[in-house]
């Protein structure tokens, strides 16, 4: 039997697990991705019975293969069944995103029309879950693809810029390579350092976004150091401000207080140094485990339950799909939900811990109450008191990036309908209110 790009059902589901296998080596999970389209044949139902999956292999397959239809950019009941999807099983949110992927590697082959409908969600709402969970690689794959298609006029304009710039580009990245290796070797640090030039479809976002030219982008190059752990992180970062010049602002430390997604890693721009480099490069450091999971995100893990992560210095963990549910609430509808995930790393976002070191972002401003209302929303009805950093403060109080917030409840409701004026979040201020309803 043929799929509507022509393809044989056998090759896609081969197509689908190879991309997969770019991210994991989960035996079950390939196994499905092979198999997902079983249910299109005659005898479908029988196939699969037969085959060697087990039956949760199988009923995994069968939820696979029921996503395919979704229309998760224009309907908001798909785009709510998408997510109730991924709460049943957080595993499919991997296996729909690599059949999304390989689509998109292979949109010529559908009709003008499907081809454009596949592109346009993809670059409007896969691409920016994608990036939501941290899978970066196949996130800036698919921007550039789709970008080319649906902008094809505005993609070519870029695509020669990048090219009038591709030696100097290359030559840069080269000959800071070469510096910075022999400057680590010297310090007695082992690395290994690759590079990567930004995404077509990226570039533009940040030229719009920003209102900048192509040549004032000061992240379009990046080299990224890879060491054996933490530590050498900073004793690279130490090397690399001593040998060269730090942009004043430029400095993220994602290792110290990662992105909810997972993402870990150590950013600073420097400026270009004379017989070195012509142009300012972002330079990454990162460990090789970090790396992978800045690449895939989740699949990196090989834990999906929860689609949690796990730093290393501690317990801190953040809960993803609770999380990518909560922000789902936020939105009226599909649209306003792409955007929210696309804005949710700006710099407006705060740092909070709970008393348990666990990690939580959080829209600015955000008071006590916001905070505890969002991550100890089945409790809140019985909240007695809030300590931020060791201290009892008022539910109000506003809260900075690094703060501590501890809530301690009773057995018996204490919440009043006074609580909502206390919170700056529309979304904090509806679960009081269904606190209040008992709800």
């Amino acid at each position: 039997m043929d799929r509507r790009s022509g393809d044989s059902y056998a090759r896609h589901g081969l197509e689908v697990a190879l991309a997969l296998r770019e991210a994991t080596n989960d035996a079950t999970l390939l196994s499905v991705a092979l198999l997902h389209d079983v249910p299109l044949h005659p005898d479908g139902d029988v196939l699969l019975r037969q085959s060697p999956l087990s039956p949760a292999e199988q009923r995994l397959a069968l939820r696979m293969h029921h996503l395919r239809r979704l229309h998760i950019d224009e309907n908001t009941k798909d785009l709510d069944a998408f997510l109730a999807a991924f709460s049943a099983d957080e595993r499919l949110i991997l296996l729909r995103m690599v059949h999304r992927l390989n689509d998109v590697r292979h949109l010529r082959v559908f009709s003008v029309s499907l081809r454009r409908r596949i592109a346009h969600e993809t670059l409007h709402m896969y691409t920016a879950v994608a990036g939501r969970l941290g899978m970066h690689a196949w996130r800036t794959e698919m921007e550039d693809i789709c970008f080319r298609f649906l902008h094809p006029r505005i993609a070519r304009s870029l695509e020669r810029k990048f090219a009038a710039y591709r030696s100097l580009d290359r030559a840069c990245l080269r000959h800071v390579g070469s510096f910075l290796r022999r400057k680590m070797r010297k310090h007695g640090l082992q690395c290994v350092v690759g590079f990567r030039i930004k995404g077509h479809y990226s570039t533009y976002r940040k030229m719009i976004l920003k209102d900048r030219r192509f040549e004032e982008l000061t992240d379009r190059l990046a080299l990224r150091i890879i060491v054996e752990n933490s530590m050498d992180c900073y004793k690279t970062l130490a090397i690399v401000h001593g040998i060269m010049h730090p942009i004043p602002g430029k400095l993220k430390d994602y290792i110290g207080a990662p992105k909810e997604n997972g993402y870990r890693s150590i950013h600073t721009v420097v400026f270009p140094l004379r017989g070195v480099s012509e142009q300012p490069i972002e330079i990454q450091i990162r460990t090789g485990a970090m790396h992978r999971i800045c690449e895939f995100g989740l699949a990196a893990h090989g834990e999906y339950k929860n689609l949690l992560y796990t730093l290393d210095a501690g317990p801190a963990r953040v809960d993803l799909l609770r999380n990518l549910e909560s922000l789902r609430e936020e939105a009226r509808s599909p649209g306003q939900f792409e955007q929210v995930l696309r804005h949710y790393f700006r710099d407006d976002h705060l740092v909070v811990f709970d008393s348990s070191n666990n990690l939580f972002h959080l829209k600015s401003p955000a008071t006590a109450l916001d905070f505890v209302a969002f991550s100890s929303s089945r409790e809140i009805s019985c909240l007695k008191q809030i300590r931020v950093n060791g201290r009892k403060l008022p539910f109000g109080t506003l809260l900075k990036s690094g703060d501590t917030v501890e809530a301690s409840f009773g057995g018996s409701r204490t919440i009043m309908s006074t609580w909502s004026s206390y919170c700056r979040h529309h979304l904090t201020q509806k679960r009081i209110r269904a606190a209040l309803r008992g709800s």
